[in-house]
């Protein structure tokens, strides 16, 4: 092999581990991205707003959403986020909430949690992806543990509970599909499973109540839907 045939041998091997090794920032980029985004904004009614990293905009339709953003909905407004898995977040008028995280596991089931700050919120959980869903949904006094299913929850913090008039600070859950166990954050332990057409009650302290037909409180309020 001639002088000026090994240089361009060493020249053209040099160039190839470079141009290899370049891609790796950006690949490991794609990784990080797709495992910071969560989802997007698939519908929007009125208006919404998003707050990241203390920034605050307007919602747009396929806005991506990342783990930590806040949404909340104005008046006579709506906003749904589709999630990877395929599951829905439907955010009511006047409310907020925040995803403080998701996971897509390797038996490829998720697990996520949301804080709904205020209103409410209905989540239609996809259960294509097999395993079982882990989604829970907590508020500043309860939480709502669900595998599977459909169902609202509401938070209220500025009127008196229907179970107890002497509580200005509740939560309602409402199943329409699957089964929910639901508890006071102060004892995740004392839990009530709440199934298909009920709903159950958790004022300030005190225990979820037993679960009643649908329609008893807060879930039938004007102006949900």
């Amino acid at each position: 092999m001639t002088l000026q045939a090994r240089l361009f041998r060493h020249l053209s091997t040099g160039l190839v581990a470079i141009a290899l090794f370049s891609l790796i920032p950006s690949c490991r980029g794609a990784e990080a991205f797709a495992q910071e985004t969560v989802g997007e904004v698939t519908d929007i009614t009125g208006v919404a707003k998003l707050e990241r990293g203390g920034n605050e905009m307007d919602a747009a339709p396929k806005m991506p959403i990342k783990v930590r953003d806040r949404l909340r909905t104005t008046a006579k407004s709506q906003l749904t986020v589709t999630l990877h898995d395929g599951s829905k977040l439907v955010l009511s008028e006047s409310s907020s909430y925040t995803i403080d995280e998701y996971a897509i596991a390797s038996t490829a089931s998720i697990r996520a949690s949301i804080a709904l700050w205020a209103g409410h919120l209905r989540a239609i959980v996809a259960a294509g992806l097999g395993g079982v869903p882990d989604l829970q949904v907590h508020t500043p006094n309860a939480i709502a543990a669900v595998r599977g299913t459909e169902f609202e929850t509401a938070f209220i913090d500025d009127r008196p509970c229907p179970e107890d008039r002497s509580c200005m600070r509740y939560t309602t859950v409402g199943v329409f599909h699957g089964v929910v166990a639901v508890a006071n954050i102060a004892n995740p332990a004392q839990s009530v499973r709440v199934t298909e057409g009920y709903e159950t009650t958790v004022a300030c302290e005190a225990p979820a109540t037993s679960p009643a037909p649908l329609g008893m409180s807060e879930m039938g309020a004007p102006g949900y839907h």
